[in-house]
């Protein structure tokens, strides 16, 4: 049975190797969401249940531990925030069981392209995750850096389907903003039709997105058009607040006045696998996609997508899209290095990064790339004007 965990998650791995049956069975990593209060909305006679996070939880745990998935699974009174692996059958029981639990009343799940749709199947097993599922009860299910945020109305974000944001790229005149972390960004992006690369913004973690947005997009001319500013990010639920916390803040800067901000439904990857099914029905080539280079996703398998390469590596400069991490205790940050650079020894983000490892002391400076990451973003002040002010750290709750 899956080891189902409630601890503090680790650096995650950036590969791994399959041990499990989906060798020769075949597995899935699913990456789903839902906000209770977005659409389709939770029907109103499950609504009581929904303030209670830990039954959901248990209900997830319980098939974690029976189906042997692994797995990061997040329930809080807002919603859920799930992505998951396993063999094909354990997948198949998985999903036929979330179809007639309360949680998921409202969501089109009736037929195999919607239940797609939803769950956004790619190629993956449990080993993705360790074979371990860690099942938490948090605050939010993907933390803002805003205290008890909710969108003043869901409906004032553009959702569009991924044909819809294609159609959008292609037209070149609305800025695209790439709604990730910085090392996300690095590996693959978004173009819009005369080949701009989206705004790929220095962040680290979500929770600086708002900062970013106070600083970078509230007054800069380029997000002043009438014709608005597109969001997108790996499976949608970043979007869901940042890109509504932006579009308040940009129509609050403009005196109230409404600024259209759109959005890709199901992200990056449902956009992959819609250009993957053009591309298999012939009637486009792969090299019609405005998304170039390769998704990022916190699994062991680093990335998917196409191999195509957009970065360089860290250590030899060559065009590279395999990943590894900063070898420095307490950095870990993601890095684009080939075989040969990993093989010569430790790989480091910078030399300074490097020489903190022989320093003493009970708290680890932040090195030089990193710090001047962060001063790109907030000026001397550096990363203490990262974040605005009372954001929470998100509860874990053991689930047992």
């Amino acid at each position: 049975m899956t080891n189902v965990a409630a601890t503090q998650d680790n650096s995650d791995p950036v590969s791994y190797t399959c041990t499990c049956p989906a060798q020769s069975e075949g597995g899935s990593v699913l990456l789903f969401y839902r906000y209770w209060a977005n659409t389709p909305v939770l029907p109103s006679e499950h609504t009581p249940k929904a303030f209670e996070p830990q039954e959901v939880a248990d209900f997830h745990k319980d098939l974690a531990s029976s189906l042997n998935l692994g797995g990061k699974f997040r329930i809080a009174t807002e919603g859920f925030n799930i992505t998951l692996g396993g063999t094909t059958s354990a997948i198949t029981q998985y999903t036929a069981a979330c179809r007639t639990h309360w949680s998921f009343a409202g969501i089109d799940l009736s037929t195999p392209s919607a239940r797609n749709a939803y769950f956004k199947p790619t190629p993956g097993c449990a080993c993705a995750f360790g074979g371990k599922a860690s099942v938490r009860v948090t605050t939010e299910i993907t933390p803002l850096g805003i205290t008890n945020y909710a969108p003043a109305s869901w409906d004032n974000v553009i959702s569009l389907s991924p044909a819809g944001f294609h159609a959008l790229c292609s037209r070149g005149d609305i800025p695209l903003i790439d709604v990730r972390n910085h090392y996300e960004s690095r590996i693959g992006y978004f173009v819009s039709g005369d080949g701009r690369v989206a705004v790929r913004p220095a962040v680290r973690r979500f929770s600086q997105w708002p900062g970013y947005v106070v600083r970078h997009v509230l007054g800069n001319e380029a997000f002043k058009k009438p014709a608005g500013v597109a969001t997108y990010c790996t499976g949608g639920i970043r979007c869901e607040k940042g890109a509504r916390w932006m579009q308040e803040a940009l129509a609050k800067g403009r005196g109230g006045s409404d600024v259209p901000v759109y959005t890709l439904h199901g992200g990056i990857v449902a956009y992959q696998a819609w250009i993957e099914e053009e591309v298999r029905a012939g009637r486009k080539k792969p090299e019609d996609s405005f998304f170039k280079g390769t998704n990022y996703v916190f699994d062991a398998r680093g990335a998917i997508g196409s191999q195509e390469a957009v970065s360089t590596c860290h250590g030899c400069g060559r065009t590279e899209v395999r990943l590894g991490k900063c070898e420095n205790l307490g950095c870990h940050l993601v890095l684009v290095v080939c075989e040969s650079c990993e093989g010569e020894g430790s790989v480091s983000c910078c030399e300074d990064c490097a020489e903190i490892r022989d320093e003493t002391g009970s708290r680890r400076r932040m090195c030089k790339c990193e710090s001047d990451r962060e001063k790109s973003l907030w000026g001397d002040g550096g990363a203490a004007l990262g974040g605005l002010k009372g954001r929470p750290k998100t509860k874990s709750i053991s689930v047992r």
